[in-house]
């Protein structure tokens, strides 16, 4: 989720998340339901994490594997510029990052999830 100024909105996940606490990651991201379609669990997500209805528009798919799973990533965009109202059980806090700021980060070792890095390190994020 970019704002108008092309920064990246990032939220850290809950300090009570299961996988990945205290990790900066997308704005936002989650599981399909059974029967759901990738774009309606992605306006989903958007409602359930940021409190938020916008538009969102495909820009790919990709494959992440780690030593224990494999997940297809259905990717979307969408322009919003604020107000987010996020779900306390599942968003520590959401801010907004310039790219630089967002790889300067990268590179002095904040937490973020691997799923936003090896999308970031293919130069999805841009």
């Amino acid at each position: 989720m970019f704002n108008s100024k092309h920064e990246l909105a990032l939220q850290m996940r809950a300090a009570h998340d299961t996988s990945y606490p205290l990790h900066w990651d997308f704005s936002a991201a989650g599981g399909i339901d059974y029967g759901e379609d990738h774009k309606a669990a992605a306006l989903r997500e958007l409602k359930e994490e940021l409190g938020i209805e916008n538009e969102i528009t495909f820009i790919g798919e990709d494959e992440f594997r780690s030593e224990t799973k494999t997940d297809k990533l259905y990717l979307y965009k969408t322009i919003y510029d604020g107000p987010f109202n996020p779900d306390p059980d599942e968003v520590a806090s959401v801010q907004i990052f310039s790219l630089e700021k967002i790889r300067k980060m990268i590179e002095t070792g904040d937490k973020f999830h691997p799923e936003f890095l090896y999308l970031w390190r293919k130069g999805i994020i841009k």
